[in-house]
């Protein structure tokens, strides 16, 4: 299955897209690619599952239960169950959140 970048629903709240993987498999709540900006940062906030992130493009900051972290293009963040967790940026950041 192919799931092309250009079908998806784009939303305003940061997100570029998800991709519909809930009815293809059974690991993940979603596959989503995300943009920051100073004017649209990814608020702190906790939940249940672990959720991945992969910076695509650019520099950031994340904060990770308090703690803050600069990250850039190829890192990976691992965000654990019920651990707080946002984003922000001076620039543009172009980011893939697996959950």
């Amino acid at each position: 299955m192919v799931i092309r970048f250009e079908e998806l629903q784009f939303k305003d709240e940061g997100t570029v897209g998800h991709y519909p993987i809930q009815e293809h498999q059974r690991s993940f709540k979603h596959f989503a690619y995300r943009i920051v900006t100073p004017e649209r940062p990814f608020g702190p906030h906790a939940h249940k599952g672990d959720e991945i992130w992969f910076i695509l493009k650019g520099k950031a900051k994340v904060d990770l239960g308090g703690k803050m972290f600069e990250v850039e293009e190829n890192d990976l963040i691992i965000c654990p169950e019920g651990v707080s967790h946002g984003m922000t940026s001076d620039g543009e950041v172009h980011w893939l959140c697996i959950g």
